[in-house]
């Protein structure tokens, strides 16, 4: 069982989001401020609450109505609040997956809505979730007829049949306002075969853990909250299953024993002052006690505190957040592996990276994948570049942003797909970014050394990234993940990318490599509002048209040049064609890279590799200049349109 999707409308900063989970690891990225938060507690609210409609509990204050404000005349707006919120969260069961009726069999009944024949009462399939009213509009005063489901009596032919057959599952909540601000909450517990059916419709949900276990972590770790020490948390049960069988074990009744004959002595004093002046006139017989652990043997694992020795012993509570999460994510696991064996589980941490060191972060992110198994599920927001690494796993991942009104929006992509070219550590970074600057090899270094020479903290500034797509071949996979995703994209290429093909014609002219060229790029890329716009389709067909009449007219040029001055073809301007593309962030530069350099300490002899890096790298940081080593002026031509 894993979490499949998530519905909200109307919460927090959210005025509507569909987000769609897959089973096994899930990551959700955006900048501060973009919802990532609000999406873990609107799971909390579904799965991790004990009871989400309790009218007591705080978990919907008026300012979890989401706002917004609405132009009024020619400078004036007006402030305006919803009054209803909804959220929708989906359990899919994979075909085969066992129910733990065991569990199941301890939680309180349900009834369930049935019709006029009492047969249990179907919603549409594509009506739900998004025209949510049509459940909440069926109340238990208002449906015709309804069937009490009660898993106590163990009955199989009335309850575990009816979820035998039952492969998606649903929790729906729902929150209204009225004139008086006062708060009324419901929750919808739904039910079908699969995801071609009808939803059958249920008024509690008091079978969400025991369908699927969770544990979520917020970004402000509080132990006492998250390890809470009651029968129906996971912690709980998981101290109830540690704990059991030893609560009449001779050695540890003698020990508790001595120490509550300690504390008689302790206290007796102010035990018998307290006795004689409050109790026993009103209360006479009735005796005080201060005790240090439990009296009653089944509450005892409840007594249990949590210590952490790292150089100084103390309790979790007072270790920092990086440990906390560490020592929750070690008993979820052990509890997931020892003691809810039959059923999936849900690991949910916001910022799983805060206060860790890069290497601890891999480490967690590690962990978090040997947590996943075959059966379990994992949720994180994260800010670090370290869980977004794959080695061919699954990772959903789901980039956060806001349009132009404010409202969170959401993006989706499978990094399985893209593993070949995730292979460096700094490629992750792009998916923070709010552009990027894809190059073809260690350009990167130069492209970004200019920025900080020239243009200094501007990238940083604007959050735009500047990596390294390790050979041209790669341009376009990386350019359509981060369009994807979203994110504005520019490229920074030699002049031989302009020209290039597949073809076998290339043969004719020697050892000639089959490489990638710009027209492999997707048309939408030259569309971006950054680049051409709307006359982005057309530019790109005059690129096509341009690279036929090369190759027509000069073919050796089109399948052999490296610099520009290398192809002459009547009619056509190329220095001219260049300049224009880079300043629209299409980087084509008049040659290689290594032809930009005046001092001739990387050269087409003398490559950019690695080692001349760290030697520009120590040049520069001794005081030489980048602008002293190569003529920079094309790379500012880039760097001027990146910039804007």
């Amino acid at each position: 069982m894993f979490i499949s999707r998530l519905y909200v409308v109307n919460y927090r900063s959210i005025r509507e989001l569909d987000l769609h989970f897959a089973k096994g690891k899930n990551v959700i990225i955006g900048r501060n401020n973009c919802g990532k938060s609000n999406i873990v507690k609107a799971l909390h609210i579904i799965l991790g609450e004990n009871s989400p409609t309790y009218q007591k509990s705080e978990n919907i204050t008026l300012g979890d109505f989401h706002s917004w404000r609405e132009k009024q005349g020619e400078n004036d707006f007006v402030s305006r609040s919803a009054n209803e919120l909804f959220i929708w969260c989906e359990l899919t069961r994979e075909a085969g997956e066992a129910l733990d009726y065991e569990a199941l069999y301890k939680c309180f009944g349900f009834y369930v809505a049935c019709d006029q024949y009492n047969a249990p009462l179907r919603f549409r399939r594509d009506t739900l979730p998004e025209n949510f009213s049509e459940i909440f509009d069926v109340t238990e005063d208002t449906v015709a007829r309804k069937q009490y489901v009660n898993p106590k009596l163990r009955n199989q032919e009335t309850f575990e049949k009816c979820f035998d057959d039952k492969y998606s599952f649903a929790f729906a909540f729902r929150a209204i306002r009225d004139d008086n601000d006062q708060i009324d909450k419901d929750i919808r517990f739904l039910f079908r075969e699969s995801i071609k059916n009808d939803w059958i419709m249920a008024f509690k949900a008091n079978v969400r853990n025991e369908l699927l276990q969770s544990a979520i972590i917020p970004s402000f770790r509080d132990p006492q909250n998250q390890l809470r020490l009651s029968s129906w948390t996971w912690y709980g049960k998981l101290m109830q299953h540690l704990t059991a069988g030893h609560m009449k074990n001779r050695d540890l009744l003698n020990a508790l024993a001595a120490v509550r004959q300690v504390a008689d002595e302790i206290f007796e004093s102010v035990r018998e002052q307290v006795r004689e002046s409050a109790l026993e006139v009103a209360f006479p017989g009735t005796q005080l006690y201060f005790q240090f652990n439990a009296d009653n043997q089944l509450d005892l694992y409840k007594t249990c505190v949590l210590y952490v020795d790292d150089g100084f012993k103390s309790l979790l509570t007072d270790k920092g957040s990086g440990i906390q999460s560490a020592v929750i994510i070690g008993l979820f696991s052990y509890y997931t592996k020892h003691v809810n064996t039959v059923t999936s589980a849900l690991l949910c941490i916001e910022e799983p990276e805060l206060y860790l060191h890069p290497h601890a972060r891999r480490l967690i992110s590690d962990r978090l994948t040997d947590f996943i198994g075959d059966k379990n599920q994992v949720i994180i927001t994260t800010h670090s570049a370290e869980f977004l690494r794959t080695s061919g796993e699954d990772v959903n991942v789901i980039a956060l942003s806001k349009d132009s009104t404010g409202d969170t929006i959401s993006t989706s992509v499978n990094l399985k797909d893209y593993a070949r070219i995730l292979v460096h550590e700094f490629s992750s970074e792009m998916f923070f970014a709010e552009k990027v600057v894809v190059c073809e090899g260690y350009d990167d270094f130069i492209l970004r050394t200019v920025a900080k020479e020239i243009l200094p903290k501007q990238l940083d500034a604007q959050n735009i990234s500047v990596i390294s797509a390790a050979g041209k071949d790669n341009f376009s996979n990386i350019v359509q993940l981060v369009m994807k995703l979203g994110i504005k994209c520019h490229i920074l290429a030699d002049f031989d990318y302009l020209l290039r093909d597949k073809s076998e014609d290339r043969r004719k002219y020697g050892d000639v490599g089959a490489h990638e060229s710009l027209v492999s790029l997707p048309q939408d890329f030259f569309s971006q509002k950054c680049v051409w716009g709307e006359k982005g389709s057309a530019v790109y067909k005059r690129l096509q048209r341009l690279r036929e009449k090369i190759k027509t007219a000069d073919p050796k040029a089109f399948y052999v040049a490296k610099k520009v001055d290398e192809v002459a073809v009547e009619g056509i301007d190329l220095p001219d064609v260049l300049s224009k593309l880079r300043a629209h962030g299409v980087g084509i530069l008049s040659g290689e890279i290594e032809s930009l350099c005046v001092d001739g300490s990387v050269s087409s002899a003398k490559k950019l590799s690695l080692d001349a890096v760290f030697e520009l790298n120590s040049r520069i940081a001794n005081g030489e200049q980048i602008s002293d080593i190569f003529d920079i002026r094309e790379l500012l031509e880039v760097l001027g349109a990146v910039l804007g």
